[in-house]
């Protein structure tokens, strides 16, 4: 299901014709129906930065449900929405598992400076960021990456329980982590069915299930040789998907350019590009949706 909004927008060019032409702009905004859900966790082990040492945040389509790092005292408590056994049980284990992700980057860190002759003291980010998607038509799909210091390092292959080393720096941590073959077989178990069992739960959470409409704007055009450009912002809607059209109501030629942000997080950002070729090519109109 979805909600149509219209915007139009009259303008003219002298150049071009004497009569204003009108295009509309179509937003189809979806509704969580016909949604994706992505449960991913991200985590990091930083030393030399002036950042906390351990940091985490678990979050369901862009919504932190759950944070914690290294200069809090204590986890994150189960929030009052969660109130099935069930759900407190995945809880108190999110809990754990952050003690986990602490241990594991910090090996993966360690394992680089044995390596390298690195101290504590130097610059250097080991990251984690493992994710499990539920798409509309019912199936499942998970996966599980480390990067050090933005470059990838080892990812892990859920079916045959094993590290990759995506560089030969990552062999010593891959043969450090699979000789804990208990907890390889852990982490397995939670790409493969615990995740989509904690993500359903997450579903509950009350921004998860909150929607905002979005707010659709058209600002003031700027006139160059032989173009005009026209900003419009669509901003502020959550789920995430989203389709935006510009139609014109006149035929001229029109090449369109069209970014979609969703300001409700700064990582997800959608770009659509789009081209209509009405008439022979006189004058192109350039219209462009950028974020601010």
């Amino acid at each position: 299901t979805h909600t149509h909004i219209y915007i139009t927008y009259t303008f003219s060019l002298l150049k071009f014709s004497q009569v204003p032409k009108t295009f509309a702009l179509k937003f189809i905004y979806f509704t969580s129906t016909d949604l994706r859900y992505d449960n991913c966790c991200y985590w990091m082990v930083s030393k030399g930065y002036d950042l906390p040492e351990f940091t985490e945040r678990r979050v369901l389509n862009e919504v932190t449900v759950y944070y914690h790092d290294s200069s809090l005292k204590s986890k994150m408590p189960c929030p009052d929405w969660i109130n099935t056994t069930a759900g407190i049980y995945e809880w108190g284990q999110i809990q754990y598992w952050s003690n986990h992700n602490r241990f594991v980057g910090t090996l993966g860190l360690h394992s680089i400076c044995y390596l390298y002759l690195c101290t504590l003291t130097d610059r250097n980010i080991y990251q984690g960021f493992g994710c499990c998607s539920l798409y509309p038509n019912g199936t499942y799909s998970a996966f599980l990456n480390h990067a050090f210091n933005g470059k990838d390092f080892t990812s892990f292959d859920i079916n045959s329980k094993t590290f990759v080393a995506a560089v030969p720096q990552a062999v010593v941590y891959k043969t450090l982590r699979e000789s804990d073959q208990s907890t390889i077989n852990d982490v397995a178990s939670y790409y493969q069915k615990t995740c989509l069992d904690r993500l359903k739960i997450l579903m509950e959470a009350p921004r998860v299930r909150a929607k905002r409409i979005p707010d659709v704007r058209i600002l003031e055009p700027k006139k160059n040789a032989g173009s005009v450009t026209v900003t419009c912002h669509v901003t502020g809607f959550y789920p995430r998907e989203v389709q935006v059209i510009w139609l014109v109501l006149l035929p001229i030629c029109v090449v369109l350019h069209i970014s979609i942000p969703n300001n409700i997080t700064k990582v997800w950002g959608m770009i659509k590009y789009c081209t209509l070729n009405i008439t022979p090519v006189i004058l192109f109109y350039i219209l462009y949706c950028n974020s601010l």
